[in-house]
């Protein structure tokens, strides 16, 4: 898929990183638990270097403040978030 470049500095948008399991079952279950609570989340693919990861993240987010309103979420269901800039 194509990317426009941004228009506005490069950190406009952010998504909220919960975790990259090995495991897509372990990936499956902490989405269902965001669900649960209210929070979509999406799962992405990746290679990494020790091996294919799931990743489970939330959004995207036009502003920083969103995103962290989400992390927010996010940990109070028990679970670790880390803002991504896109």
């Amino acid at each position: 898929r194509a990317h426009a470049a941004p228009a506005a500095p490069a950190a406009s948008r952010y998504v909220v990183q919960v975790g990259a399991f090995a495991e897509s079952e372990k990936a499956s279950e902490v989405r269902a638990k965001l669900q649960l609570a209210g929070v979509s989340a999406f799962t992405q693919n990746v290679k990494t270097a020790a091996g294919n990861r799931v990743r489970v993240r939330v959004g995207p987010f036009n502003s920083k403040e969103e995103a962290e309103r989400a992390a927010a979420k996010v940990k109070a269901q028990g679970l670790p978030a880390s803002l991504v800039p896109m």
